[in-house]
């Protein structure tokens, strides 16, 4: 499967002729700027980073100081909840701010409306989009093809599924098979059908109609749909809106919804089959809620598009006194540096730059996974890659389109209350919730 991002690399590699990361001089396939041939490498420099998640934070910030003496870091642990409150407090008081900056999907797109951030595609950077993969270039690019920052790790999406699950309702557990059994949402929605007849209720495909909606379908059939306040919702959400409400009135669904103990527990409890996945939710949604589950996931295709789920930008802050040093620390941790290979054996992160994937011989393809048992020694890396990544597309992230899944939110959770709901009233609700939270907004 690896020969598959590479027969799309040499393709590229015809039109761009010099296929390398984070603006390469094409001799060594290595990130070179001009930030990096000026640096010293012997003066006393301080990085202020803030991140939720402890432990890359402080594996990687020791790591890079080992072999970068001069850096030292101030690092803190900041939730998702609270991080773009306390950023927007340290701007409001003209201090404190990180050198670099974090912005998880859930309100990236107000970072980058702050114009607080570098335009990495510029000098010093030298960042070139066609180093990455597509849907990395959309999550990270500003309205006017700005490049606010790189991937933490990447987010193309499938289905985590259990394999004893699948067997017993599915007949398989073979992730090919599986994919081509639910290759579309008609599939999808007549094995729904199947598994809930079949287990008398118990198990269902899937958890809940806020997570379908929000997880995936959200994520799919994406477009230009945000021109400043002019919106385009029907076009951009009717069909979403048409698929939702088929599965939420044939009652195939759970009634687990996102971020909810219930759903939690259902994980090990073996109440639903498939759960979308993209590599970070391996660690944080599979195994941390099924611990004694080692061997009974799995990875597949979901219906339809790739999507894109969750995912976290890392940024140059533009004030910071220190931007030569921050770049320095980004591109080897989170472009094609030796810190790419370290993060990746230590926490399973796999970058959003096509460079290290180039070799079908990569550690990436080659060496075990942290999470390849627990998914029965499934090859994650390669599949999510050869299967997944090549054919997923990102949706720009702006202000508005915060704002857009907000609402968006706000209707999953009047469908999960209102099972008969049609999509033409599920667009109208989304088009009041809309309005409320950008009143200047023109929706269609």
């Amino acid at each position: 499967m690896k020969r598959k991002l590479l027969a799309v690399l040499l393709a590229a590699a015809m039109v761009v002729p010099t296929l390398t990361a984070c603006g390469s001089n094409g001799d060594t396939g290595k990130v070179e700027d001009s930030a990096s041939k000026e640096k010293s490498g012997d003066e006393e420099v301080t990085l202020t980073i803030w991140d939720w998640d402890e432990a890359h934070l402080n594996h990687m910030t020791e790591w890079y100081h080992k072999k970068h003496p001069n850096v030292k870091f101030e690092t803190l642990v900041v939730g998702t909840a609270d991080y773009m409150q306390k950023l927007q407090s340290a701007l409001a008081s003209g201090s404190g701010v990180p050198d670099i900056i974090l912005g998880e999907m859930g309100f990236r797109g107000k970072v980058f409306d702050l114009g607080i951030t570098e335009d990495l595609s510029k000098e010093p950077y030298n960042v070139k989009p066609d180093d990455m993969f597509d849907f990395a270039v959309e999550l990270q690019s500003g309205p006017n093809g700005e490049l606010y920052g790189v991937e933490q790790q990447i987010c193309p999406s499938g289905f985590a599924y259990r394999r004893d699950l699948a067997k017993e309702y599915l007949g398989t557990d073979d992730p090919a098979e599986l994919a081509e059994m639910i290759s579309d949402w008609d599939k999808m929605l007549e094995v729904s059908k199947q598994v809930k007849e079949k287990s008398g209720g118990k198990v269902t495909t899937l958890p809940g109609i806020s997570l379908l909606m929000i997880e995936i379908l959200y994520s799919q059939g994406v477009s230009d749909y945000i021109d400043g306040d002019n919106i385009n919702l029907t076009d951009r959400y009717q069909e979403m809106f048409e698929i939702a409400s088929k599965f939420n009135q044939a009652g195939v669904l759970g009634n687990q919804e996102r971020e909810t103990p219930a759903l939690n527990s259902g994980f090990a409890s073996g109440e639903f089959i498939f759960y979308p996945c993209a590599p970070w939710s391996c660690k944080w949604s599979i195994a941390t809620n099924d611990p004694e589950g080692s061997g009974r996931w799995g990875l597949t295709k979901a219906p339809g598009d790739g999507f894109t789920c969750g995912g976290t930008s890392v940024s140059i802050y533009s004030g910071s006194e220190n931007k030569e040093a921050a770049w320095d620390y980004v591109k080897e941790v989170y472009c094609d540096g030796e810190g790419v290979e370290e993060a990746f054996k230590q926490f399973g992160f796999m970058t959003g730059f096509k460079a290290p994937y180039e070799d079908e011989n990569s550690y990436f393809f080659t060496e075990k996974g942290q999470y390849d048992e627990f998914f029965g020694g499934q090859n994650l890396a390669d599949y999510f890659i050869n299967e997944i990544a090549i054919k997923t597309v990102g949706q720009v992230q702006t202000k508005n389109e915060s704002f857009v899944k907000s609402a968006m939110t706000a209707v999953a959770s009047q469908m999960a209350n209102d099972t008969s709901m049609s999509a033409d009233e599920a667009m109208e609700l989304l088009k009041s919730e809309t309005q409320t939270l950008i009143p200047s907004a023109t929706l269609k």
